[in-house]
């Protein structure tokens, strides 16, 4: 499982809703049974924090493979990183206990978590909060040297930073490209925000240098958004060029050597490229048996898993959530409205 520390929110604001979306589950949490929390990312971190305060007699842990991810002070661009989730001082303080280890098996009969250090945990109620990771594309050309010279900057900081030493050191005249899926990497909202960020990036560092967008997506939500973000700057739609399907925005092949991107009307070449990849629910959803065949996670309005009923997802792993700050605290309301007919 190595896509744990990938977290598609957009704002701190977030966790609000993430806090209304766990008040479905916190009638499940009694002081006798312990709530265990699979991911210490803005959302199962804020489910953390809920549960306490809800029931301040009821014992719940947080399990966490990656150190860092609680961290916080990460060395990267803000704007090409997700929120920051809530640090371990916040969650010692509110009661809840902490884990750093490596989830491996699940025992749903006897309700155990198997745990990498050999460690097991019982559990009464059980939260998932996988985040998303990569889904594997057929692009010819495109392998883990692509991955590493064009990088997605989804969530990590590695990445955030040599995507923006590439841009600080783009030529005057450069190009950058900056290619979406036809689900923009799980998230139109946020992808809108990347074109925005390196858009005005240019426009500050590089103003004779140009941004096109690659953008596979039928009737675009992420154009839509750009477009109705752009008043709110300085920039003009003449700084960026933005090709849907019909312009040749789908990428068929790529050459990372010499910055080539075919597509079905001809080569675009590139000094600098973010190449964003699609996603689906992380590797711990697929092992707990909560994804089904397309990758998401089905679930109940109130978060409870339409695969394994004993358990419950949060966040943007769940199949057909609109991952977005206004989606989140929807589906946050809906899950708190049930919550009062238990």
């Amino acid at each position: 499982m190595k896509d744990l520390t990938r977290r598609h929110f957009l704002g701190h604001s977030l966790a609000g809703g993430v806090a209304l979306a766990t008040a479905g589950l916190v009638a499940t949490a009694g002081a006798g049974e312990p709530s265990l929390i699979i991911g210490g990312g803005p959302a199962g971190a804020a489910t953390a924090l809920a549960i306490r305060a809800a029931r301040p007699e009821a014992r719940v842990t947080l399990v966490e493979r990656d150190p860092t991810r609680l961290a916080g002070n990460v060395d990267a661009p803000a704007a090409l990183m997700r929120p920051s989730a809530v640090g371990y001082g916040a969650l010692a303080q509110a009661g809840v206990g902490i884990v750093i280890d490596e989830v491996v098996g699940l025992d749903w009969r006897n309700r155990r978590l198997e745990l990498f250090s050999g460690r097991r945990l019982p559990f009464g109620t059980l939260v998932v909060a996988p985040g998303t990771a990569p889904r594997a594309e057929a692009i010819p050309g495109f392998d883990a040297v692509a991955g590493h010279q064009w990088p997605a900057v989804w969530g990590s900081a590695r990445e955030a930073r040599r995507f923006a030493g590439q841009l600080a050191a783009l030529p005057e005249r450069g190009h950058v490209v900056l290619r979406l899926p036809a689900d923009a990497g799980g998230n139109p909202d946020e992808a809108a925000r990347r074109a925005l960020y390196i858009a005005q990036d240019l426009e500050r560092n590089r103003p004779d240098a140009r941004l096109t967008v690659l953008d596979a997506a039928e009737q675009s939500e992420t154009a839509a958004t750009f477009a109705a973000l752009l008043p709110e700057t300085t920039l003009t739609a003449k700084r960026v060029t933005w090709c849907g399907p019909v312009e040749g925005g789908t990428v068929l092949a790529v050459d990372t050597r010499r910055g080539r991107l075919e597509t079905p009307l001809g080569a675009v070449t590139a000094d600098v490229v973010n190449f964003v990849t699609p996603r689906r629910a992380a590797a711990i959803a697929h092992l707990a048996g909560l994804a089904d065949e397309s990758g998401w996670c089905p679930c109940a309005p109130d978060g409870r898993s339409g695969l394994r009923p004993a358990a419950f997802v949060v966040g943007d792993a769940r199949k057909g959530a609109r991952r977005s700050v206004s989606g989140a605290l929807e589906q946050g309301r809906a899950t708190a409205r049930a919550s009062l007919m238990v």
